[in-house]
């Protein structure tokens, strides 16, 4: 007979100082809960956090603050007991009263109130640590034909309303904000097409000089990527949300190789040096986990703004893949998401090859203070 008592409760993830520490079973469990999930929602678990990525994620707080916590059955304590997880990311240096939150509730176990409890309780951590603006991104498949569709204030994009998690936080007092279009590129691209996109692009660059660099950023650079990826966080269309430069230095750079090294990944970057000045006038990174695995996912690619019209984006793009295929020959898929505003980079990548899979809506709730 029911007491009325839920099975499962909601704890503070616990921070190991090792993954194979006794207290690692809630950053075990969380990955399980990714893969999962992952399976059940895309049909595919690339997108999935691995433990030491978790781990990686809550031991590098300089610049970041994360809380991660999980539901779990009463009187449980290992992997398999992780129903729920959410999680919160609030910048420290910048955007102080923004927060990013996310919550997943494994499939067999949903519709049973987890998503709910755990929603409240990261909300509240966001309000009591003053960010008054989350913000939560749903990814979702294509629309079938005949489903509803909301339409994003940039008026670009669309996403499925009756989609659970749209719906979900929807229900919360959440409204769109942007849709991003999600889409998956088949390698090895052919090498002559490669070849051929990046010299074609190459004869509208006189005057640049290619860099590409595996696992590290060389000192020399650092500044010049801490530079792009600053214009990172403005230049990009983010439609009406308002957040100001995120400003990244040196020690931000090194924090991010750090963090990639302690998750077990490995990267390439290609980025362009405009001769005359000396200066990083573009770069691209692609990520994936440094086993013989078959995803990546690209990561920032980024154009200054005195440095368009010279097709830099492509050729960096298309060098990056093709330095890709030589470190990586296993890879077989590449993810990437882009805003649906963003209609030049979504040229580039048609060009490349790159195939619609479905798409992610940022969703915002304003709360009061607490």
């Amino acid at each position: 007979m029911s007491t009325g008592t839920p099975a499962w409760r909601i704890v503070a993830a616990p921070h190991p100082t090792s993954l194979h520490d006794p207290t690692a079973w809630a950053y075990h469990g969380i990955a399980e809960l990714e893969r999962a999930a992952g399976l059940a929602d895309l049909g595919h678990a690339d997108a999935a956090w691995t433990a030491a990525a978790v781990h990686a994620d809550v031991r590098h707080q300089d610049h970041v603050r994360t809380v991660r916590l999980v539901a779990v059955a009463p009187d449980g304590g290992t992997p398999g007991d992780v129903v729920g997880a959410a999680t919160l990311w609030g910048d420290l240096d910048d955007n102080r009263t923004w927060a990013d939150v996310t919550v997943m509730v494994h499939p067999r176990h949903r519709r049973r109130g987890i998503g709910t409890a755990l929603a409240d309780r990261i909300e509240a951590e966001a309000a009591d640590d003053g960010r008054r603006t989350v913000l939560t991104e749903v990814a979702f498949g294509e629309p079938a034909p005949g489903d509803r569709l909301l339409t994003p204030p940039t008026d670009t994009g669309h996403a499925p309303a009756d989609h659970p998690g749209v719906a979900f936080a929807l229900a919360r007092g959440y409204r769109l904000e942007q849709v991003e279009r999600r889409s998956v590129l088949s390698v090895p691209v052919e090498p002559a097409r490669l070849e051929r996109l990046a010299a074609d692009a190459l004869e509208h660059a006189p005057g640049y000089r290619l860099h590409t660099w595996h696992d590290e950023i060389p000192a020399t650079w650092l500044a010049g990527f801490a530079a792009l990826e600053t214009r990172m966080s403005t230049d990009v269309p983010s439609g009406e949300m308002d957040w100001a430069e995120e400003v990244w230095d040196t020690g931000r750079v090194r924090d991010l190789v750090a963090r990639h090294h302690e998750s077990g990944d490995g990267f390439v970057v290609t980025a362009a040096e405009h001769v005359a000045t000396g200066e990083l006038a573009a770069m691209t990174m692609l990520l994936f986990p440094t086993d013989d695995g078959e995803s990546a996912d690209q990561e920032d690619t980024i154009v200054l703004q005195a440095h368009r019209g010279h097709r830099l984006g492509m050729l960096v793009k298309a060098v990056n893949l093709q330095a890709l295929a030589r470190r990586r020959p296993s890879t077989r898929r590449v993810h990437t998401g882009n805003a649906a505003e963003n209609a030049h980079m979504l040229a580039i990548n048609e060009a490349l090859g790159f195939r619609a899979e479905g798409g992610s809506a940022t969703l915002r709730l304003t709360q009061a203070g607490r």
